[in-house]
């Protein structure tokens, strides 16, 4: 009998934890629970995988553009087994560092880091646990700060029947994307997720899923935080078909409470019911698809809530042994406290082609475009009917010259338009990493 395939569970994981090798793209997308057993409730449908060198992706929904530099991954890795520890050194000159619309500073960002990993199996389980401490020098704004990420994964099996995982990551960043017109102050995000999951296998291809979930989000300045830094507890119960290629069809639905750090709202009710599909066309192409409805509720204040649609859709597509495709959609819903009512809408749309030259060397290119909403805004005049559009267009070199080596370089333009003014800006970002592991 062949046993349950743990694939989605290890693909999903992998695309919750990952940065960009080298983090050159923006991510400027909002929050939207959901996706597969493993996957963070940040993350959703339509973002790709991705492999240490020569291949970029999306991450998390944090209404910001993440740090220059990756951070950790859980995602399964079959050939390097073991603890391995690593060091990192960067550094990036950015052409308008607190991204304000005029007068903007150009500074140089340098970076070193330490980080380890482990990776195991033991009989049926697997334990993935991937940190990194990195310590970041702004030169001109004499600015200094630490960031401490990790991904840890425990991949549990009871024999043939029942599966699982119970994952823990976090994430922290600097927040260039604030929900201002540029306070001149360096903003830093920390995300974390933990979830456990299990699946119950009901014959050949059925599984039952029940989980249980924890996100939550803190901004070392609250009140540039677009969405609250809302912090979330949630129960997850679904059913999942999965055919003898690999391909997966899930139903499932979450009930989550929570509240917001900033104190300008009331706690809330999430539920949310999806549809999520992996379909794998052909050995070098898959199709990755959710759609859900999903509604928010807030206690005595109904003018803050909200409810619709969201979900999204991406392509991966090996076109040869060397050149691979990503392209995706995604269309997300995320709260609005800066006034008494109202929430945010995104449209999210991306391509991501890389080009692997030689075992040692790929090319990377990525374009992502983003129209993002204000919607039903009430107490915040200056908000009423207000639209930001963001573009990034990024190109990275990957360079391993030995397996324990790894050098990239890479340019990215950010820009932002808004209908109020004073909200736009531009930046252009040039950098250059060093990772070497033991």
């Amino acid at each position: 009998m062949k046993k349950p395939s743990f694939r989605p569970l290890l693909t999903a994981t992998a695309a919750a934890c990952l940065l960009p090798a080298a983090a050159l793209h923006a991510q400027t997308t909002l929050q939207s629970p959901g996706g597969q057993p493993g996957e963070s409730a940040a993350q959703p449908a339509g973002q790709g995988m991705s492999t240490p060198m020569g291949t970029s992706m999306t991450v998390s929904p944090a209404a910001s553009i993440s740090q220059p530099f990756p951070p950790v991954s859980s995602a399964y890795d079959a050939e390097r087994e073991g603890l391995h520890f690593r060091g990192i050194a960067g550094i990036e000159r950015d052409s308008n560092v607190t991204r304000v619309s005029s007068g903007g500073t150009s500074d140089t960002i340098t970076q070193l880091g330490l980080g380890l990993r482990f990776n195991k199996r033991y009989g049926l389980q697997r334990i993935v646990l991937d940190g990194e401490y990195d310590h970041y020098d702004f030169d001109k704004l004499s600015t200094k700060y630490n960031t401490v990420n990790y991904a840890a994964a425990w991949y549990w099996a009871v024999g043939n029947v029942l599966d699982g995982v119970a994952s823990a990551d976090r994430r922290q960043f600097r927040d260039v994307s604030i929900n201002g017109a540029g306070s001149g102050v360096i903003n830093r995000r920390t995300e974390r997720n933990e979830l456990l999951e299990g699946r119950y296998k009901l014959g050949a291809a059925w599984r039952v899923l029940a989980g249980v979930q924890h996100t939550e989000a803190r901004s070392t300045d609250p009140t540039v935080s677009w969405d609250g830094d809302p912090s979330v507890n949630s129960t997850r119960l679904g059913v999942q078909y999965e055919s003898a290629t690999g391909s997966t069809i899930t139903g499932r639905y979450r009930h989550g409470s929570g509240d917001y750090n900033v104190g300008l709202a009331p706690s809330f009710k999430d539920d949310e019911t999806e549809l999520a599909a992996h379909y794998v066309l052909s050995p070098k192409t898959a199709l990755d698809g959710r759609i859900a409805q999903f509604k928010r509720e807030h206690d005595g204040a109904p003018s803050r809530d909200f409810n619709g649609a969201v979900g999204g859709i991406s392509a991966t597509w090996d076109a040869t042994a060397k050149t691979r495709l990503i392209a995706g959609y995604a269309h997300d819903l995320g709260s609005y406290l800066s006034g008494t009512g109202g929430h945010l809408e995104s449209d999210r749309y991306y391509i991501n082609p890389t080009f692997r030259f030689t075992e040692q060397t790929a090319l990377n290119f990525r374009y992502e475009h983003e129209n993002r909403k204000f919607v039903d805004v009430a107490g915040a005049p200056l908000d009423i009917g207000r639209t930001d559009k963001f573009n990034v267009a990024s190109i990275g070199v990957d360079w391993s010259p030995r397996r324990n080596i790894g050098v990239n370089a890479g340019y990215r333009n950010e820009r932002r338009t808004s209908s109020l003014p004073g909200f736009d800006y531009r930046a252009n970002v040039l950098g250059l990493a060093l990772k070497l592991t033991l």
